[in-house]
């Protein structure tokens, strides 16, 4: 897809572009990662595409792209024996995802969710926040480092499947010698998630289960029928006592967040859901939120081994752990420093930060509030845009430009 200097170079336009195209997490990336992978070459990049099929059958895409140093710079930095080795060629890394979650009840007086309206100083438009308002800034901060002024690699990850379990992400690090290059590098990985341009070094993980009962459906006026609702009930009685204890006691907690609890939430899901035919699967649906320096995992082994203990169904995708960047690690304190910022930040959401425990220097810093994300009236506000190409591009001249 053919993509224009100008375009790049302006924040704006750009969001607008990703906005207008259509990416919501059920759907194929496509379009939008062909557009993305147009962009990263025409900004220099080698462009490597990673497609996959997710777990319902749909086509998927990861993008993973590098721009190497200007040859003369890097020779140059080399030679240099004033550059201190771990500030010298490890580069940075920027990792974003280009899906959205869905548009289902979407209520915007300025448009639909693609329009990309601007209004109020402020751009309107499913994924205006989460993330492609962040993707935008954080090219358009590259656009504007030339590539003779470049003395470190610049990495760039666009991912699917964020807003739906991270399985681009637990791709994208099996699959990408970019990724395993930045790594080895222990170069600076930045995750472009909406902070308020904030440096947050710490955010929850996820776990998600689900635990059936399997009974027999038939009319419920017969005993031909056994209701599966049943054998759940037990387990549900057993959830409710574990959600009391993640709220009470110290060790399942962590006062740095808000809330300092691991927020157990429960779905209930019965097939078929008709009064007049007896159930005959349940389903209950768990999710919760470990936090750094607790004991998540014996949560997760408990609520696993009860239900087989009451012979339950259970089916667990891999746990997503916290992230928990030490705040006194050089990537950290660099970019507290580098932006003006006293300390860092922790947040209660999760991003695909959860599969990239390999990166030992990696934060989350973008444009945008969180709690502007996911709406029915989903914005961004246009001062968040420009200020997020600002402080990418303050980052940027650190760690990949000559100082």
């Amino acid at each position: 897809m053919d993509v224009k200097q100008d375009i790049v170079k302006d924040v704006a336009t750009l969001a607008q572009r990703l906005i207008a195209i259509d990416s919501i997490t059920s759907a194929s990336n496509a379009q939008v990662s062909d557009f993305l992978a147009g962009t990263l070459t025409e900004l220099g990049f080698d462009v490597v595409e990673l497609p996959y099929i997710d777990s319902h059958g749909t086509p998927k895409m990861n993008l993973a792209a590098k721009r190497a140093a200007s040859r003369s710079m890097a020779a140059s930095e080399a030679r240099d024996s004033t550059v201190a080795a771990s500030d010298s060629l490890s580069g940075i890394g920027f990792f974003c995802h280009s899906d959205v979650v869905s548009v289902d009840g979407w209520d915007c007086p300025h448009g639909g969710p693609f329009s990309a309206a601007i209004a109020d100083k402020r751009m309107w438009g499913r994924g205006a926040c989460d993330m492609k308002g962040p993707i935008a800034a954080a090219l358009t901060a590259i656009s504007r480092l030339e590539p003779t002024r470049q003395r470190a690699p610049i990495y760039f990850f666009v991912t699917g499947d964020e807003e739906c379990g991270m399985a681009g992400a637990r791709l994208l690090t099996e699959q990408s010698e970019y990724y395993r290059e930045l790594v080895e590098a222990r170069g600076a990985g930045v995750i472009c998630e909406p902070t308020a341009l904030q440096v947050v070094n710490a955010h929850k993980g996820g776990c998600h289960l689900d635990v059936s009962s399997k009974g027999v459906a038939a009319h419920s006026s017969t005993a031909e029928g056994r209701n599966a609702n049943w054998p759940l009930i037990p387990f549900l009685h057993f959830l409710g006592q574990l959600n009391a204890r993640c709220e009470s006691e110290a060790r399942l907690q962590n006062a740095r967040f808000s809330p300092p609890t691991m927020t157990l939430n429960l779905v209930i899901e019965n097939q078929p859901q008709s009064t007049n035919i007896t159930v005959g699967r349940a389903t209950c649906r768990i999710f919760f939120r470990p936090m750094p320096a607790t004991d998540w995992q014996a949560v997760l082994d408990e609520v696993i081994n009860t239900a087989q203990q009451m012979q339950l169904q259970v089916r667990a995708l891999p746990p997503l752990a916290p992230l928990d960047t030490p705040p006194d690690s050089p990537l950290v304190q660099t970019a507290l420093r580098v932006l003006g910022q006293a300390t860092p930040q922790v947040v209660s959401y999760a991003t695909d930060g959860c599969c990239f425990e390999q990166l030992s220097e990696l934060i989350v810093i973008g444009p945008g509030n969180i709690d502007q994300a996911h709406r029915p009236d989903e914005w961004i506000e246009l001062e968040q845009l420009q200020r997020g190409v600002d402080v990418y591009q303050s980052l940027l001249e650190h760690y990949a430009s000559k100082m």
